[in-house]
């Protein structure tokens, strides 16, 4: 895998809000298309990677963050729509 590459902060806040509201999202990813979950956490791992972790309707999944396209909220008056993460 690649070296990390940081998001944007505004972006992160977007992440952190859909973490604390325990949003569903679409997220975009790069190489996966897309995938469905619910926004659980973001965590930084020791090497300073950052990762969102989601519950699928299968499994728990952590995704890098430099792996998002953009996340959407699958959810009525999330107060946004369409973030980009890493266009």
């Amino acid at each position: 895998m690649q070296p990390y590459q940081g998001i944007d902060c505004g972006a992160y806040d977007y992440l952190e809000l859909a973490c604390i509201r325990r949003y569903p999202l679409t997220l975009e990813l790069r190489e996966e298309g897309c995938i469905h979950g619910r926004a659980v956490t973001t965590e930084i791992r020791c090497d300073k990677s950052e990762w969102l972790l989601i519950d699928t309707a299968t499994q728990q999944r952590a995704i890098r963050l430099d792996r998002i396209i953009a996340i959407t909220p699958d959810i009525e008056g999330a107060g946004f729509g369409r973030i980009p993460i890493n266009p």
